[in-house]
């Protein structure tokens, strides 16, 4: 029975079940390549959720296929296959199949027969042979030396072969006729040349432990295809490749394709190191993942394929090994992390995910205003990025009065407002004579002149050397454009150095305080004083 190495149980949904009922079990495919499962095709890393029961099941890592049953029950399940060990263990294959499970096979203790000296390669004409494989063409197999020495060589029927052994070289021609009742042959070797003979490669089998028994193209020749040997294969591009295959009672079967390589070819298998490069570990630990803000959307993969989905806080028990996690939140930036889960412990992970920048873009009528958005500045239109919050947009343009808004930004906004600019009112005074000095609150201009202001009620003063001040009320309109007109009065010249002549005018309206009646109002006085002066003496 196969151990556990890895838990993966969805402790989260187990928890929301109010009935039992029989839940897939996770197994753990912990390799890199191909993995079939009954029906399920999967690329490893992967977990696959797998029901109770015993499963068919093939691991392809580069050219090489392991098949072998697995025995699924309630406890997770993890499969690791050991590369290194693998490229030890076997070789000299393009491709190759491991069946786990082994096959039985005939052993030369079954088969073991007298050693009857025949025809050898190296004495006269003749040769010693034996039946052969019968696809993709019917074959003939030579015994180069008899007595168990294990060399071999096929030929296939209708194809001239020249062949080299222990010095001597023979031409070979054999036709053969097989079928359900028998196999016959004619022909043979001889030192007489053929033209077009095809030369075989010698490929050496190997194995570990020996005496592994070989088929080649599904047949085995009792008593003799044993490790160690060697076989000479003719290839043509109509034979391009043979099946060859070995195996030992209690150990793996290996069947594999054999190339021409265009030379010596050596196959090996160390059928004791394949059973072991398949390994199913009972290891599990524990994954707890928080994130900030809580609640985000979770994805945990092994390798490609996701093995859980969620929200966080979560908290799992997962095969041990290696997994990559996901978080997404609404209006954040996802976050992507590996983490080792190890075995018969747990590991936390913290993922903390940032906001958004929220982007807003901001247009004026009339374009090209000052746009001030906190303490960045841009001329509309303009577009900027910022983080979250509420935020004061203000926009200027000279000529125009101010306008601003307060926006909203939430994370990953896409925000677009326009502020319109409307023209300040404008002042247009003029005087006659020019050259007057003009002040509105804080602003002063020369006659002739334009003062720019925001709307409301002015107080103006124009003032001229030599001329009356005068004082003025305007109200002034968003847009408006008012003109003001005012005709200076030369001041009066002085009657004394002790008098001083005062001349004002209010809007259009003169006001003055003549300086003509003082000498007149002085005699009176002294008039009254002198009178009241005579009649107190004669009332004495």
């Amino acid at each position: 029975m196969v151990m556990l190495r890895r838990l993966f149980l969805l402790s989260v949904l187990f928890s929301m079940l109010f009935v039992p009922f029989a839940s897939p079990t996770p197994v753990l495919f912990e390799f890199g390549g191909q993995v079939k499962v009954g029906d399920l095709n999967a690329t490893a890393p992967t977990v696959l959720n797998l029901s109770a029961g015993r499963w068919p099941v093939e691991l392809s890592v580069g050219n090489v296929t392991f098949i072998f049953n697995l025995s699924v029950g309630d406890a997770p399940l993890v499969v690791e296959v050991n590369g290194s060990l693998l490229n030890e263990s076997l070789g000299g294959f393009s491709t190759a199949t491991v069946f786990l499970g082994g096959r039985k096979v005939p052993t030369p203790e079954s088969e073991e027969t007298p050693c009857i000296p025949a025809p050898n390669w190296t004495a006269g004409e003749g040769v010693d042979s034996a039946m052969g494989p019968s696809k993709p063409v019917p074959m003939e197999t030579v015994l180069f030396a008899s007595c168990r020495v294990r060399d071999y060589l096929l030929l296939p029927s209708g194809l001239p072969v020249v062949a080299e052994y222990a010095g001597v070289k023979k031409y070979c021609l054999v036709k053969i006729s097989a079928s359900e009742g028998g196999w016959s042959s004619y022909g043979g070797c001889s030192r007489r040349p053929i033209g077009s003979a095809v030369v075989p490669l010698p490929v050496r089998i190997l194995s570990r432990p020996a005496n592994a028994t070989v088929y080649v193209n599904d047949f085995h020749l009792f008593g003799e295809w044993f490790t160690p040997m060697r076989l000479y294969l003719p290839f043509t591009s109509e034979l391009s490749s043979y099946n060859v295959s070995l195996g030992a009672n209690g150990y793996p079967f290996v069947s594999g394709v054999v190339v021409s390589a265009g030379g010596n070819i050596t196959l090996h298998a160390d059928l004791s190191a394949l059973s072991r490069a398949v390994s199913v570990h009972p290891e599990a630990g524990t994954l707890k993942v928080s994130t900030r803000p809580s609640n985000a959307s979770l994805a945990i993969f092994a390798g490609n394929r996701k093995v859980f989905s969620g929200r966080s806080p979560l908290r799992l028990a997962l095969p041990a090994g290696t997994y990559t996690v996901s978080a997404s939140l609404a209006g954040y930036g996802g976050v992507v992390k590996n983490v080792t889960v190890p075995a018969n412990g747990s590991v936390s992970l913290n993922l903390t995910l940032s906001p958004l920048p929220a982007e807003l873009n901001v247009a004026t009528v009339p374009p090209g205003a000052e746009v001030r958005v906190g303490n960045r500045t841009c001329t509309s239109p303009c577009s900027l990025n910022l983080t979250a919050g509420v935020y004061n947009v203000s926009a200027s343009l000279r000529g125009y009065l101010p306008n601003s808004t307060l926006v909203l930004l939430s994370p990953g906004d896409l925000r677009n407002i326009s502020l319109r600019l409307v023209r300040r009112p404008i002042l247009r005074i003029l005087t006659s004579p020019a050259g007057a000095t003009v002040t509105v609150g804080e602003k002063r201009c020369v006659t002739p002149c334009n003062i720019s202001l925001i709307p409301g009620n002015y107080s103006v003063t124009v003032e001229k050397e030599g001329y009356e001040k005068v004082f003025l009320m305007v109200s002034l309109h968003v847009g408006d454009v008012t003109m003001v007109n005012v005709s200076l009065r030369e001041r009066l010249p002085l009657t004394s150095s002790s008098e001083t002549a005062s001349h004002e005018t209010t809007g259009t309206v003169p006001r003055s305080v003549g300086g003509d009646w003082e000498p007149v109002l002085a005699v009176l006085a002294l008039l009254i004083v002198a009178a009241l002066f005579i009649k107190i003496r004669r009332g004495g």
